[in-house]
This record gives C-alpha cells, sequence and structure tokens, in this order.
C-alpha cells in the first residue's frame, strides 16, 4: 500500500509536448509515470519515501507540475509519516529470550536441537545450527511465510465474501515497505511481515487491497468501499502507521 493523493482535475488538453520522466517542484523530486488507463492526475508516496507523479496520455507537462504545486503540503505530511515508519527499527538478535512479534503478541525466542523454526508453547524455537551459520534471518522469514500461507486464507475468506471481491491467488512475500499490493492477474500479496500485526490490523490490509480489485487507484470510490467494509478503517490505518514502526523486517532493514 502506498500514500496517495486522489485526482482533483481532469487533463483532458492535448499534449504540446511529452512528459519528462522526471519533475522537480520546490525540493521535491518526483518520477513521472503516464498510463493510458489513467483519466486524472494523481501522486503516490511509497513507504520508502520515493515520490510519483502520474497522469493520462496528453497531460500537459506545465498542467501536471501546477497541479503538483498544489499538492506539496500533502506531500510533506506523507514523508512525515514515512520518517515515522523508517525509525526506531528495532535491532534484534538471536539469543535465547528475544522477542518476536506473531499476530500482535510477542514470543520469547528459545533455541534449541530442532530442525526448523517451529511455535510450541507459545515460545519461538529457533535451531541453533541456523544461528550459527548465520542463516537465522533467513529461517525466521521463511516460518512467517509459511504461517502466513496457511493463516491467512481463512482470514481472507469472510472479506471477499463481505466484500464480493475474490482475487485469483494469495501469496506471502517480501514486499519491500508495501504492507499488501495486487498483481495485475489479481493476485494478492501480503508482506511476511504482516504476520507481526494484531488480527484487526491485518484485516485492513486484507479489505485495503481486496477493493484494489474494484478500485485500481486511491479515488473517494476506493476508499468508500473501504468504509462500508471497515467503518473506522481510518482508525486503523492510524494504529498500522503506529504499530508498523516498531516491526521487525529483517537483518537487512537494520
Amino acid at each position: 500500500m502506498t500514500a496517495t493523493a486522489g485526482p482533483d482535475a481532469r487533463t483532458d488538453v492535448p499534449a504540446a509536448e511529452a512528459l519528462p520522466d522526471t519533475m522537480l517542484i520546490g525540493d521535491l523530486h518526483f518520477t513521472v509515470r503516464e498510463s493510458p488507463r489513467r483519466g486524472t492526475v494523481g501522486i503516490t508516496v511509497d513507504r520508502d519515501g520515493s515520490l510519483h507523479l502520474h497522469a493520462p496520455p496528453g497531460c500537459p507537462p506545465d498542467t501536471l507540475a501546477a497541479w503538483a504545486r498544489t499538492k506539496r503540503m500533502w506531500v510533506y505530511r506523507k514523508l512525515a509519516q514515512k520518517d515515522l515508519l523508517l525509525s526506531a527499527r528495532p535491532a534484534k538478535e538471536f539469543v535465547t529470550g528475544e522477542g518476536f512479534a506473531y499476530l500482535g503478541r510477542s514470543h520469547r525466542l528459545l533455541l534449541t536441537d530442532t530442525d526448523q523454526v517451529r511455535m510450541d508453547r507459545g515460545r519461538l524455537h529457533m535451531p541453533r545450527t541456523e544461528v550459527d551459520s548465520g542463516n537465522a534471518d533467513e529461517a525466521l522469514i521463511r516460518w512467517y511465510r509459511a504461517r502466513g500461507q496457511q493463516w491467512l486464507p481463512g482470514r481472507l475468506r469472510p472479506w471477499a465474501s463481505r466484500m464480493d471481491l475474490e482475487p485469483t491467488a494469495l501469496e506471502v512475500r517480501d514486499l519491500g515497505y508495501r504492507w499488501g499490493s495486487l498483481s495485475g492477474n489479481g493476485r494478492l500479496n501480503i508482506h511476511w511481515a504482516t504476520l507481526q500485526l494484531p488480527p484487526r490490523l491485518i484485516d485492513y490490509v486484507l479489505a485495503h487491497e481486496l477493493a484494489h480489485i474494484r478500485h485500481p487507484q486511491h479515488t473517494p470510490a476506493f476508499w468508500a468501499t473501504v468504509e462500508r467494509a471497515i467503518p473506522d478503517y481510518e482508525r486503523r490505518k492510524d494504529d498500522l502507521l503506529a504499530v508498523g514502526a516498531s516491526l521487525w523486517l529483517g537483518d537487512s532493514w537494520q
């Protein structure tokens, strides 16, 4: 998921010149993406802080730049939120007693002679061999992905039925700084780190991505679809921002 500034106006005037690949608006650097599927201009702020301007064919560069200038304060607010999201990322050690979250609860790590990562009586068992070989990070991520593939379909089913929106498949994978995404073929992708969130926030991620099946962009109609499924979605969205800042994303993100 990314933050998106909803379109304010249509740009049906034929372009006098081609759009550039990038634009500098004040001190904000945007990549420019032109798409024949768009009828309006828009901005997205990726979770890594990168900025993108979206435009339909025939949008004059001056019109796009002028519209982007009106959205600078919105972009600054979103970037401030990204600073919160990207800061204070917890450092984890693969030692007995370290805590790792699963479905909103912290579980203590226990180094054992088991042959794979597993949950047993509330303790997260980690093979000593994975730690000794330096592969504990990858082993735990594989565990999150496997648990997600088992747990998420049952959690997704009621939301898909309620919203009358059905993805073609569900895959748990690494999505960088996105909680979820929808592939062009209708596959729902969920970040493995999402499994650390409380279920109510996972529900928000699922409903958000399901809404993209009907509304690819973050338009008012998109948010109305989310709100019908989750009336308090704005509170959950804010909670996701706060809770997400404390989650472990793997050693490569430290």
